[in-house]
């Protein structure tokens, strides 16, 4: 017959202060999530799995002691999709139901450049944003400049007084919502022609990999703005 003993309080107490209060692991040694909201360049078109931007980037933050989860929600092309991404689906709408302990990288804008009003692309980025931070969700702006396919498009039709607002728009809109900002998700990569894929747009491997790099600090920033569980 197994013998019960008899603990005093007083006993309890002592050994509460030697063990120090119970935690409650699922919440506190849950990691981060951050979720990619973007286009082809962030879900890494072209690249083989094992080297996306994603990858390396968990990879990075994971180095640096800082244990996360990359969901990718896959291809959304347009910020008007990616709009409808964040308000319609059951996933978009499950992110506004449990922000806690979530951040979200939103790289919008390039599939809309030469292509969609620039007034409309604002919309709906600032009406992403203002979800987002309705429900205290952090978040990382990426922003793009006018890449050559999109200049050229604007010397047929759109005028020079559109790449110029286009590439502030980001900055603006951070601004704004007082988001953390990257100006340009290519930066490092635009001009080196071995580091993008033979379209010469999409970064390849490589290009993935100092992209991911180069934005390391500031997505180590994101995370410092998630809350508590």
């Amino acid at each position: 017959m197994t013998k019960v003993r008899d603990v005093s309080l007083a006993a309890l107490a002592a050994l509460s202060v030697l063990v120090g209060p119970v935690r409650n692991v699922d919440a506190e040694d849950t990691p981060p999530t951050i979720i990619t909201l973007g286009d082809s360049y962030i879900n890494s078109y072209g690249v083989a799995a094992a080297d996306t931007f994603a990858t390396r980037l968990k990879s990075g933050l994971n180095a640096a002691g800082h244990p996360v989860t990359i969901v990718e929600v896959g291809y959304t092309a347009t910020s008007k999709k990616g709009l409808s991404w964040l308000a319609e689906t059951k996933d978009g709408l499950d992110l506004q139901a449990n922000p806690v302990g979530r951040a979200v990288i939103v790289e919008l804008g390039q599939n809309d450049c030469a292509r969609i009003d620039l007034a409309q692309t604002r919309a709906n980025l600032d009406q992403i944003l203002t979800i987002l931070a309705q429900k205290r969700i952090p978040v990382l702006v990426v922003g793009t400049a006018a890449y050559d396919f999109c200049s050229s498009a604007l010397s047929a039709g759109h005028g020079a007084d559109y790449a110029g607002p286009f590439s502030k728009m980001f900055s603006e809109l951070a601004d704004k919502h007082g988001d953390l900002l990257y100006p340009d998700f290519k930066e490092g990569v635009t001009g080196h022609p071995e580091l993008l894929q033979a379209d010469r747009d999409h970064p390849n491997a490589a290009g993935d990999a100092i992209i991911a790099r180069n934005m390391l600090p500031i997505v180590q920033a994101l995370l410092a703005r998630i809350g508590p569980p």
